[in-house]
């Protein structure tokens, strides 16, 4: 009698226990066919958003492809070949005001670089661009764009790893840059701190990271995290930094590891032959003296590219392909564009007037009159 009552015990929990188990499995099914229906949702969402391309911008066709592309910059464009198409390829820093040309330098020297025998550069070298004014990190290295950081599993634990409290590696642009061209613009920005791990980097050619939960002797840790921990992530890559600060901003420590280049400021017919380009690329023809007038208010190539847009959008509204003249004229107006700043030097002489040369932006200069007054001396002064 007691094993009949044991044996119903025993299989009233049995019955209760697997039906536990059953509502548990159908619940994990039920999460996991809800995840998929929301994942292929999220899919045809990214599909249909993918199908939507609007036209190329005029800015994106007017980027220089190959060097001859790239208009005023003859003797930067042989430096940088120099530091960067040999057999051992030197870190480069390049100053030069905005919109002239340094960042698709960077990227057509590299293409370039990449197609000769006696470069380093594999056929397969990354150019990574990082904008240093918008770079972000946190002190404890959960979050590191630029170097790399640790994902732990305490601060955000997820995933496979993060249950089984297993560190993960994120790694940062000097190790996607790896064996091609780390691209830092405005270089000059980037935070001290920051600054200090890229030269231990570019000593070391390899990134090492810190966890507080990583131990060498976890044996569940993997093996290739085991690997990072112990050698480092790889960074083997040349660094290629520009910026509009003069040379005497940038810490003597980045300076002294890189190869300086100095890009100058364009001149009015190097403008021109930009905005021709521009003009020509986007479809559109400029009237007579269209160009030399973008030339006088243009302060760059990016600005010169600029006008001939906006003044192309108001010649497509009115259903024309010439940008007339008074066109341009309207965007300077309404763009509050300012006349470029150029004096040449007069051939003849003028009394009482000398040339001076007057300095007003990194490695920018301007020649400007000065006038001379001459007084009569007074006695025992000399005289005139």
């Amino acid at each position: 009698m007691v094993t009949t009552i044991l044996f119903i015990i025993q299989f009233f929990f049995s019955i209760i226990i697997g039906l536990y188990f059953l509502n548990l499995f159908k619940t994990q099914q039920g999460n996991k066919n809800a995840i998929e229906k929301e994942s292929k949702k999220e899919l045809e969402k990214l599909r249909k958003m993918r199908d939507i391309k609007l036209t190329e911008p005029l800015a994106e066709k007017t980027r220089p492809s190959t060097l001859k592309e790239i208009v005023g910059q003859s003797q930067g464009i042989k430096a940088l070949r120099a530091a960067l198409c040999g057999p051992n390829p030197q870190h480069v820093i390049i100053y030069g005001p905005p919109g002239i040309g340094k960042t698709a330098a960077a990227r057509v020297i590299l293409e370039e670089a990449k197609m000769n025998d006696i470069s380093p550069f594999r056929r397969e070298a990354k150019f990574v661009e990082m904008d240093a004014t918008t770079v972000r990190f946190d002190e404890r290295g959960i979050a590191d764009p630029l170097i790399g950081s640790v994902h732990d599993p305490i601060y955000q634990g997820a995933g496979a790893y993060g249950v089984a409290g297993v560190p993960q590696p994120k790694p940062g642009a000097v190790t996607k840059a790896h064996g091609g061209i780390l691209f830092i613009d405005e270089i000059g920005e980037l935070h001290p701190i920051q600054m200090n791990k890229l030269l231990k980097v570019l000593e070391d050619r390899k990134v090492f990271l810190e966890s507080a939960y990583y131990s060498s002797e976890d044996k569940n840790i993997p093996s290739h995290i085991h690997e990072i921990f112990q050698r480092g992530l790889p960074a083997d890559f040349r660094l290629v930094g520009a910026t509009t600060r003069t040379a005497d901003e940038i810490p003597p420590a980045i300076r002294s590891r890189c190869v300086e280049i100095y890009f100058r400021p364009l001149t009015q017919s190097e403008i021109i032959e930009i905005a021709r380009n521009a003009a020509k690329k986007g479809g559109f023809e400029l009237e007579d003296e269209g160009d030399a007038l973008i030339a006088k208010y243009a302060q760059n190539g990016r600005e010169a590219v600029n006008i001939v847009q906006i003044a192309g959008g108001v010649c497509l509204v009115d259903g024309r392909n010439t940008i007339r003249k008074k066109d341009i004229e309207w965007v300077i107006e309404f763009g509050h564009y300012s006349p470029r700043i150029e004096k040449k030097v007069l051939k003849e002489e003028q009394i009482g007037c000398i040339n001076g040369l007057a300095v007003f932006g990194n490695s920018i200069g301007m020649v400007v009159d000065i006038e001379v007054s001459v007084m009569k001396a007074l006695s025992g002064k000399g005289e005139v």
